[in-house]
């Protein structure tokens, strides 16, 4: 049998531009989760959370069913903000540890 070729990645290290431009995409991307973060809270604004406050459109057991339900999704929703916003941060903190990366790569000659 014959020996397969050795296939060899040749690893060369990213330019200063390439670093600066990830960098700027991963900002971008954190202000994009802001932005959704900062909506989040007005996704259920409105909805009744309280039984006397769906009287009008829900009575007796349904009520409790979807007062339960607005609850439970208010919660999902600050634990999807929450989770934005951590997001946002790593972004931010590879950004900056990529423009640092990029301050160190000797501009080509």
């Amino acid at each position: 049998m014959g020996e397969r070729p050795e296939h060899r990645r040749r690893l060369t290290m990213p330019t200063k531009d390439q670093l600066l431009r990830e960098a700027a995409d991963k900002e971008a991307l954190a202000v994009t989760f802001l932005r959704y973060a900062r909506a989040l809270p007005e996704a259920l604004e409105g909805i009744p959370a309280r039984p006397g406050d769906c009287e009008p459109f829900w009575r007796g057991p349904a009520a409790q069913r979807f007062v339960t339900q607005v609850l439970r999704m208010h919660r999902e929703l600050d634990d999807l903000e929450d989770d934005c916003l951590a997001t946002a941060e790593s972004l931010r903190r590879r950004a900056g540890r990529l423009r640092e990366q990029a301050s160190q790569v000797a501009d080509p000659a």
